[in-house]
């Protein structure tokens, strides 16, 4: 069995010969399995876990701007920093909207435009990798915490209660550049993207940061637009949210994810074993390995028990990936994560 068509039977819910894997880590910790394995490059790394999928990457921020008369550089959202300020300055920083500001102002706004990108490598990637495994990515596009980061996250929380028409004209004048930059971005994928795939994060370890109708209200259409824009070019979508979400998956499900992005085991009600039971049928998983205790804490025993686990869960019915329940980080030590992989090749 290929690499693509592993993870292609499993996202059809269909039986795989073992999980298909994928593999996430800080640069540190490659870097590290890299030498100890003697290895030359990241993509011999991946062959030699074994790893199904590949991701194709693409960077849609523009530089900043300036220093303007004042010494203050702009961002591309209209965030402007002044580095010669010290630290605890009230000036250092400026931000575009205040108490004041109406729907009108924030539509008014100099917003970035999906023009000033290059989508020129995109197409490149593709080739390379789609023919052989399956591919996936997206612009990142986490304009929930985009939001908290221009107007302040405190803000932000206190003005969907206070200025609920404000947020709502930010959150769309976010979606809407970054909804336009991901529709060009499968443009130039000319059909060689089978996974598109975003941030976001909407949980904590014990439930959502906002609530459920705060996320209805504010977040759930927006985020539709990208699920739909997605499916228009033929690709699946996975969604990423650390956390708690458990509350959100039957929304995210029924709006459109097909992949949900990386099942933070640890997490209230993320357990692996109760999701598949209560959404398997439905929704592919990816993640699961747990990075918060097991992996950083466990035993090689410990990791590749679990990995067993998920394999005997989803053996015959398919809808899973195996990789971390995060990003694997430089506190897991390197036998753990060898072993991780090694249980999983072994089973096919």
């Amino acid at each position: 069995m290929t690499s693509r068509e592993r993870v292609l039977l499993a996202l059809d819910h269909r039986r795989t010969d073992r999980a298909p894997a994928d593999y996430q880590a800080h640069q540190e910790v490659t870097d590290r399995l890299l030498a100890r394995l003697g290895l030359k490059d990241h993509e011999e790394l991946l062959q030699y876990f074994g790893v199904d999928m590949r991701r194709v990457g693409f960077d849609y921020t523009i530089p900043d701007t300036g220093p303007d008369d004042e010494g203050y550089m702009r961002n591309m959202w209209g965030l402007r920093s002044n580095p010669s300020k010290p630290d605890g300055d009230p000036t250092k920083t400026i931000r575009p909207f205040d108490d004041d500001t109406t729907d009108d102002d924030v539509y008014s706004h100099q917003w970035p435009s999906a023009d000033a990108l290059d989508y020129g490598g995109v197409r490149a990637q593709c080739d390379k990798y789609h023919d052989s495994y399956v591919t996936y990515g997206a612009p990142w596009s986490p304009f929930f915490h985009e939001v908290g980061w221009l107007i302040g996250q405190e803000t932000f929380f206190v003005w969907m209660h206070t200025k609920p028409e404000v947020v709502s004209a930010i959150i769309d004048c976010y979606v809407s550049f970054e909804v336009e930059v991901t529709r060009r971005f499968l443009e130039a994928c000319a059909g060689k993207l089978d996974i598109a795939y975003f941030g976001n994060d909407f949980g904590s370890q014990r439930g959502l940061v906002i609530s459920p109708e705060q996320f209805r209200r504010f977040l759930r259409m927006p985020l539709k637009r990208f699920f739909d824009v997605s499916h228009d070019y033929g690709c699946k979508v996975m969604k990423h949210s650390c956390g708690s979400v458990r509350a959100i998956i039957p929304w995210l499900i029924e709006d459109g994810v097909d992949i949900l992005d990386p099942v933070q085991v640890r997490a209230e009600g993320m357990s692996l074993e109760s999701l598949v039971r209560d959404f398997g049928d439905r929704l592919c998983f990816h993640g699961g390995v747990d990075t918060q205790r097991t992996l950083p804490f466990g035993s090689v025993e410990d990791v590749r028990a679990q990995v067993r686990s998920y394999l005997d869960l989803t053996r015959e019915r398919g809808g899973y990936i195996m990789t971390g329940s995060q990003s694997l980080i430089a506190d897991i030590p390197d036998d753990n994560i060898l072993a991780m992989y090694d249980e999983n090749l072994q089973a096919g």
